[in-house]
């Protein structure tokens, strides 16, 4: 199977850049960065806080996977699966957004399925379906609001 051999490589290497790119250290305090028109400082938000919390989350799977360290796939996969439970996760409530968080955590508990199972192969293309229904979800969240926004 050529295909598999390229997909697990670049399904890797895409979470790594979505990873690297996405991954700043996390303050303790709130951050009080500045707006740019102001001098006024800007808190995080409850989402803001909670979004940080599924990346760091994100940042232990793509770990244990470079290091086949299937116990800390699990925990970060069982970490994503848990709050896509929480109220906090429903941003909207239509038929497609409640089909993307199902969608999620089917993949979050495939993903941790496979780490239990000490299938790293699985669990990395099990992790390329979580990164994608991550952004199919978070594509459809930004639509919805900019739709909103037109009058």
């Amino acid at each position: 199977m050529p295909t598999r051999k390229l997909l697990i490589p670049a399904g890797i290497v895409v979470c790594l850049v979505c990873v690297a790119l996405a991954q700043k250290p996390e303050p303790a305090a709130p951050v009080q960065a500045t707006t740019e028109k102001t001098d006024e400082p800007v808190k995080k938000t409850p989402l803001e806080t909670f979004m940080r919390k599924k990346l760091n989350a994100s940042s232990k799977i793509m770990e244990g996977l470079c290091l086949e360290d299937a116990a800390l796939i699990k925990e970060g996969a069982d970490a994503l699966g848990a709050m896509s439970k929480v109220e906090i996760w429903n941003v909207l409530s239509d038929a497609d957004y409640r089909e993307h968080s199902r969608e999620f955590r089917d993949n979050a508990a495939k993903l941790s399925a496979a780490a239990e199972a000490g299938d790293f192969d699985k669990a990395a293309l099990r992790w390329f379906d979580v990164t994608m229904s991550c952004i199919e979800c978070h594509d459809h969240v930004r639509n919805d609001r900019k739709s909103e926004k037109k009058p």
